[in-house]
């Protein structure tokens, strides 16, 4: 019987390869765990009232600004991160690093909690940017490459 770390070492010692079925399945797992994630963030942002309701109500003071604050960061990582793994091989490689693997999630969730000061809605647009920016990539490599490998 395998002990859940030797699971854990072998699935991390593996490279990265997006266009295989488990690797994207994997994937599309991660962005689903992400979406509890931003769920349960935003329960606990509202239920300590860190950030008072009546915010949600206000309109920010430039809705550019509100925007491109969610939007950008939002679709940068989480569309960039994937399309970096996938096709560098020095980032690939520091995936092996514990260290590395870290700093991901402490980006993408406190940058979420982080907007939610600036204004509630830009944090909330900035989940579904990422959410939406991380399924399109990994829709998008793992259907090219079996769209290629059905033309070839």
């Amino acid at each position: 019987m395998t002990s859940f770390a030797d699971v854990r070492e072998r699935f991390w010692r593996e490279s990265i390869d997006f266009t295989e079925t488990k690797t994207f399945l994997l994937g599309l797992l991660q962005a689903g765990i992400a979406t509890i994630e931003f769920a349960l963030i935003f329960v606990v942002v509202a239920g300590t009232r860190l950030v008072p309701l009546s915010a949600v109500n206000t309109r920010p003071s430039s809705v550019v600004v509100a925007v491109s604050l969610g939007l950008v960061p939002g679709f940068v990582l989480g569309a960039g991160l994937p399309l970096l793994v996938q096709y560098s091989e020095y980032v690939n490689r520091l995936n092996d690093n514990k260290a590395f693997r870290a700093v991901g999630p402490v980006v993408t969730f406190g940058t979420y909690f982080c907007l939610f000061f600036y204004h509630p809605v830009t944090s909330v647009l900035y989940a579904v940017a990422y959410l939406l920016g991380r399924i399109a990539v990994l829709v998008g490599i793992f259907g090219g490459s079996q769209l290629k490998s059905a033309i070839a």
